[in-house]
């Protein structure tokens, strides 16, 4: 590119910024040179051997991960692992176990060569995310601080950034035990865990995209804008797992390494969980399309993660999603894995929740009148105005952003706004005898039940909103669909309204 355009002078070169006593509001062309001065320089390597993905023979391993011998050094993309507590009565009752260690400075020993083994497996520009606890409170210990000591200090890692895993928002009536409303000996409640992130030798993965391209290497991100926006932050809430459930004493939800994986690796990446219990980053790695490999030393667990794995839902190829860009009217019930292949295809597209929304109400058979229109007296603005077949008049409220991070009504801060605008349009519309207009919300994803959200969203009841349409799922398009015909404005369809749901109307 010349240094001007044609008929304009040289082009002006923007205005570094330094660091400061009081930071800079912009950050490019940012020379941090004097801050990190102060610091002893990192070891950066040059190494760009990325070797090509082979097939994992088999991916389930009882065995110790302080040797795997059946990975092929320099082969894996990320590490994402919870180890085993150092508490508990399932941990006493596993020390019995050959490898089990019986102290916490063995405990921390056994992490150290578990980690460097997997260092050593690691390809250049690798990274590895370690979910911790931190443990007891007389004394406290920081897990989290040793973890980051080993992988820093003892084994050379490039340490990226320590991740808040917000379990719950803990504003309810209980205490930690032996804790009293006394400055005497307050003690502080649990309701969050870490997750360290490191890199091997270099801050970037080896190799650029446009050559891991050219040469067959693992290259297609998986993830959207509003994702990265999302993920890059260092607070993810995301509910716990249940341990009943799943059948491991303390399981991380799926969600936890799967939106590691999103973030940190490129579609038939190779992700290894050294410590893989019930097997959920297993499972993750499956929904994403991600080769993956796990070690136990419990057999148990072993058989557990691989039935969970063999029910993941398994994502299609290119060509066979092709077909289907769009969802229709006509398209079968959508269980899980399609609505999770849907949402892969929405993201290559690069859909926004609200053009999705457009789409799926054109589809339905909704005729779009006004967009983004502010309804007088209420303060609130109607995502579409749009009139089914009799010409009716409708209000569709988009709730939530399109993201597979605590996407549409998943968030509390969401489902509240939503109620908030649906309880302003029902004020005011109600009032002087004027007509009713059923608001619908429109969303990627409604949270499960008896979650907080859908408990909030039922409270509110079919008098707040007409109905809530996960637009990802067939059961909510075909009842969409009945909308559109025409003659059902006072009378909401069974599907999120539960029968008694309705009867309170």
């Amino acid at each position: 590119m010349s240094p001007s355009r044609q008929g304009e002078g040289p082009m002006k070169e923007r205005r570094r910024t330094t660091t400061s006593n009081f930071g800079v509001g912009a950050r490019e062309s940012h020379d941090s040179t004097p801050f990190y001065d102060r610091f002893r320089p990192p070891e950066l390597s040059d190494d760009q051997q990325v070797p090509q993905p082979l097939d994992v023979a088999e991916p389930f391993v009882c065995g110790d991960a302080r040797n795997m011998d059946r990975i092929a050094d320099g082969s894996v993309a990320l590490v994402v692992t919870s180890p085993p507590y150092f508490a508990g009565k399932q941990y006493e009752e596993e020390l019995e176990r050959e490898g089990v260690p019986s102290s916490y400075l063995e405990y921390l020993e056994m992490l150290s060569e578990v980690f460097a083994e997997c260092v050593r497996k690691l390809e250049p520009g690798g990274r590895i995310a370690v979910n911790v606890a931190n443990l007891g409170r007389k004394p406290y210990r920081s897990l989290s601080a040793d973890v980051i000591r080993i992988l820093e200090h003892d084994l050379g890692l490039l340490l990226r950034g320590e991740l808040i895993w917000q379990k719950g928002e803990g504003a309810n009536g209980s205490c930690a035990w032996g804790s009293f409303r006394s400055a005497a000996n307050p003690v502080l409640r649990d309701i969050s865990e870490r997750v360290i992130v490191a890199s091997k030798g270099r801050f970037n993965r080896a190799r650029s995209v446009k050559q891991r391209a050219a040469e067959g290497l693992p290259h297609e991100s998986t993830l959207m804008t509003e994702d990265f926006m999302a993920l890059t932050l260092d607070v993810w809430s995301i509910p716990p797992e249940s341990a009943k459930r799943v059948g491991h004493p303390a399981p991380f939800p799926v969600e936890l390494p799967e939106q590691l994986i999103r973030l940190y690796t490129f579609k038939d990446d190779l992700v290894l969980d050294p410590f893989m219990g019930s097997g959920s980053a297993l499972v993750a790695a499956a929904r994403l399309g991600r080769r993956y490999v796990g070690y136990d030393l419990d057999p148990s667990y072993v058989d557990i993660a691989r039935g969970r794995v063999a029910k993941a839902p398994v994502p299609t190829s290119p060509a066979s999603e092709s077909g289907r860009l769009r969802p229709t009217l006509q398209m079968p019930l959508v269980e899980m894995d399609d609505r999770d292949n849907f949402q892969r295809r929405a993201t290559k597209e690069g859909k926004a929740a609200r053009r999705l929304a457009e789409q799926v109400l054109t589809e339905a058979g909704f005729t779009i009148e006004e967009q983004n229109q502010r309804v007088r007296k209420t303060g609130v603005t109607v995502n579409f105005v749009a009139k089914d077949a009799s010409g009716s008049t409708w209000f569709f409220d988009v709730s939530g952003a399109f993201t597979s991070h605590r996407g549409g009504l998943l968030r509390m801060d969401t489902v509240w706004k939503s109620l908030g605008r649906a309880y302003a349009l029902r004020d005011s519309l109600g009032r002087n005898g004027k007509e009713r207009v059923p608001l619908v919300f429109l969303t990627s994803h409604l949270p499960k039940r008896p979650s907080e959200g859908d408990t909030a969203l039922r409270a509110a009841g079919p008098d707040a909103f007409f109905d809530a349409i996960e637009m990802l799922s067939g059961d909510s398009l075909d009842r969409l669909g009945r909308y559109a015909t025409g003659g059902f404005t006072d009378d909401p369809r069974p599907g999120f309204w539960t029968p008694q749901d309705l009867a309170r109307r």
